[in-house]
C-alpha cells in the first residue's frame, strides 16, 4: 500500500517540473471585504502610561477544526487596572467562513472573550485532545484557555497551576524536554506601578510622553513544565533559567546551534538579548556571549521587539532576525556554524531602510513562492507625540517588505507591494497564514489603538506544498529535482506578541524527496516526489497523508 501511495504521489508531482519564476510581491487590503472589524482599544490617557503604547497581538489558527484559519485578537482596554473589568472590551475570536470572510464568534467562544489588559497570545495543544489551546499574556494575571468543541474555550489557569502576574510580554509553547507535550516559556517585561505612574517628557501642555524602558526594572522570564495531566509546574530555576531577568518582549524556540535540541532566544528591550541553549532534557545554559547574538555587530544593545527565524542564505542553518528601534536598524544574524552568528544587516541590504522606523512584528516567509525567504515588518513609534521632539518622525509608520534572493541579500520592494506598505499605521503584530486557501501566505496586522488589517497575497501559489502536524521546531529539508536543498522550520512564527499559522508552506521547485530532523529525535526520510497540495504528517512510520482542500472563492 505504501509503495502504491508513493507511486501515485510521484505521478502527481510530474506537473511541477517547470522552474520557479517569482511573481511581483503584492498585497491587497481586505479587512472590509473580509467582514473583519476588530478595533484595538489601548486606553490612552493624559498620564501616558507605557502599556498604552505597546499594542497587542493576535493568533492565526484553526479554532473550529474546519480546515480554515481563524483569527484571535488580544484586547487591552483602560488603565488603571480594576478587579472588575466587565465594562472593558474583550479579546475577540473571528471564524473564517471560507473565501476569506470572517464572522465574529466572540459571544460563543466562552472564556476566549477574556477581559484583561492584554498583550499577546500563543497557541498550542497542551493536553493532546486535538483542540488548540490559548495562552494570553497580560499586564496583570496571564491566562491559559483550553480549546473545546465549537470553537469555545475554558479558563483552566488555576487548575493548571499557572500563576504569572505583573507585566508579561510574549509566550511560546514548545517541547524542549522531548517528552511529547508542550511546555510554556513567558517573557517578563517591566516592573511598573500603574497607580503611581512615572512622569516623562517636557512638563508643558501636550508634551508629556511615554517613559523609556530604562526608567523601569526588568521582570524575570518564567518556564512552566507540562506535567502531562493538565497541570504545569514552575521549572524556571531547575531548568537553569533563573538568571533570566531582562526586559523581554519576544521569544522564539528553535535549534539555533544545530545540535538537534530546541533553544530559546529572547528579544529584550534596550538590554542584552539572551540565547539559552537547550540540552534536549529541559535544561538550558546561557550561550549569548559566545554566539554573538546579545548585541549588534557594533557591540551595542538594541530595543529588541519582534523575532523571526529561517535560513536566508541557503546554507541549511537557521538565521535570526530581530526588529528594533529607529536609529538602530533591525538586525539580521547569520549562522556561521558551531553555534556562532555574525551581524550581516548591512551587507544584506537591510540597514538603511529600517533605521527610520520602529520595528515590531517580524516575519521571514516566502511570500512570492520562489523558494527564497522574504522579510516583512510592522512599524510604528511608541511615542505618540514624537514629532514634537524629532522633526520627520511620526507615531504612525508604513510597514516594510524586502524580497530575498536566497543568498542572504534583500531588496526593499515596499513601494511596489500594493496596499501593504501604502498607509502609515501604528503597527505592532504581523502574522502570516493562508487565509483564502489559494496556496500563498496572507498577512494580518494589528495596530495599537486602531483597526486590525488583513492583506491578501495576490500571488495565488498553485505550487505550494503545505505540511500540517509537524512537531514544533522540526527542520525540513526539501530536496529538489535540480539538486538544490532548501531548509524550512515547522511551527508558528511568534513575530511580536502573537502566533502565526503553524502550517509549513513550501514553494520553490519540484520536490524529489524530503528529510525531517525532529527536535531531540531521529531524522526521517521521505524518498518520493511530492506533488503540490496539503498533507497531514504522521510519524512512526512517516506518512504524508493528502488532505483535500477546496480553493476558497475570491
Amino acid at each position: 500500500m505504501r509503495r502504491l501511495f508513493l507511486l501515485a504521489l510521484a505521478c502527481l508531482a510530474g506537473c511541477a517540473d517547470a522552474p520557479v519564476d517569482a511573481p511581483p510581491l503584492r498585497f491587497s487590503q481586505r479587512a472590509g471585504a473580509a467582514r473583519l472589524a476588530f478595533i484595538h482599544v489601548a486606553g490612552i490617557s493624559s498620564q501616558r502610561q507605557l502599556p498604552e503604547t505597546m499594542g497587542a497581538g493576535a493568533a492565526v489558527f484553526d479554532a473550529d477544526l474546519d480546515g480554515d484559519l481563524d483569527l484571535y485578537f488580544v484586547q487591552s482596554g483602560a488603565l488603571p487596572l480594576q478587579a472588575e473589568r466587565a465594562g472593558e472590551p474583550p479579546n475577540e475570536l473571528w471564524l473564517n467562513d471560507g473565501g476569506m470572510r470572517f464572522s465574529n464568534h466572540t459571544a460563543m467562544s466562552g472564556d476566549a472573550a477574556h477581559r484583561g489588559y492584554g498583550m499577546g497570545a500563543s497557541v498550542g495543544d497542551t493536553n493532546g485532545d486535538g483542540y488548540e489551546d490559548l495562552f494570553v499574556t497580560n499586564l496583570g494575571a496571564d491566562v491559559l484557555l483550553a480549546g473545546e468543541p465549537g470553537a469555545s474555550f475554558r479558563d483552566v489557569t488555576g487548575a493548571a497551576g499557572i500563576s504569572v502576574t505583573g507585566w508579561s510580554g510574549g509566550a511560546i509553547f514548545f517541547d524542549p524536554d522531548n517528552d511529547g507535550d508542550l511546555d510554556l516559556f513567558i517573557t517578563g517585561y517591566l516592573e511598573i506601578d500603574i497607580e503611581h505612574p512615572q512622569v516623562c517628557g517636557l512638563q508643558r501642555e501636550g508634551w508629556r510622553s511615554y517613559c523609556h524602558p530604562d526608567a523601569y526594572a526588568g521582570v524575570p522570564d518564567s518556564y512552566w513544565l507540562n506535567l502531562g495531566d493538565g497541570r504545569f509546574r514552575d521549572a524556571t530555576e531547575s531548568a537553569g533559567l533563573c538568571d533570566s531577568a531582562g526586559k523581554g518582549l519576544g521569544a522564539v524556540a528553535s535549534d539555533l546551534d544545530g545540535d538537534g535540541h530546541l533553544d530559546i532566544y529572547v528579544a529584550n528591550d534596550s538590554v542584552e538579548n539572551r540565547l539559552w541553549l537547550g540540552d534536549g532534557a529541559g535544561h538550558f545554559k546561557d550561550g549569548t556571549l559566545l554566539a554573538g547574538v546579545g548585541v549588534n555587530g557594533l557591540g551595542l544593545t538594541e530595543a529588541g521587539m519582534g523575532l523571526a527565524t529561517g535560513d536566508v542564505d541557503g546554507d541549511l542553518q537557521l538565521d535570526l532576525f530581530v526588529t528594533n528601534f529607529d536609529d538602530e536598524s533591525n538586525t539580521l544574524y547569520r549562522a556561521e556554524g558551531a553555534g556562532l552568528f555574525s551581524d550581516i544587516t548591512q551587507i544584506a541590504g537591510l540597514e538603511g531602510s529600517s533605521r527610520l522606523s520602529v520595528g515590531f512584528g517580524a516575519l521571514l516567509e516566502d511570500f512570492d513562492g520562489d523558494g527564497d525567504l522574504d522579510i516583512a515588518v510592522a512599524n510604528g513609534h511608541i511615542i505618540h507625540n514624537i514629532e514634537l521632539y524629532h522633526d520627520g518622525k511620526t507615531w504612525a509608520q508604513k510597514p516594510l517588505l524586502w524580497a530575498g534572493d536566497g543568498a542572504g541579500h534583500f531588496e526593499n520592494v515596499s513601494a511596489t507591494s500594493g496596499d501593504l506598505c501604502a498607509t502609515a499605521v501604528v503597527g505592532r503584530g504581523l502574522y502570516a497564514g493562508d487565509l483564502d486557501g489559494d496556496g500563498d501566505l496572507d498577512l494580518v496586522l494589528t495596530e495599537c489603538n486602531g483597526a486590525a488589517r488583513l492583506f491578501e497575497n495576490l500571488g495565488q501559489d498553485e505550487r505550494a506544498v503545505v505540511l500540517s502536524g509537524l512537531p514544533r521546531g522540526t527542520l525540513v529539508e526539501f530536496h529538489l529535482r535540480d539538486g538544490t536543498t532548501i531548509l524550512r522550520e515547522a511551527g508558528p512564527q511568534p513575530s511580536y506578541f502573537g502566533s502565526g499559522s503553524a502550517r509549513l508552506h513550501f514553494s520553490g521547485g519540484a520536490i524529489s524527496g524530503l528529510d525531517l530532523r525532529l527536535p531531540g529525535g531521529p531524522s526521517l526520510s521521505w524518498p518520493a516526489p511530492l506533488a503540490p497540495g496539503h498533507y497531514r504528517v504522521r510519524l512512526d512510520p512517516l506518512e504524508l497523508v493528502p488532505e483535500p482542500r477546496e480553493r476558497s472563492a475570491k
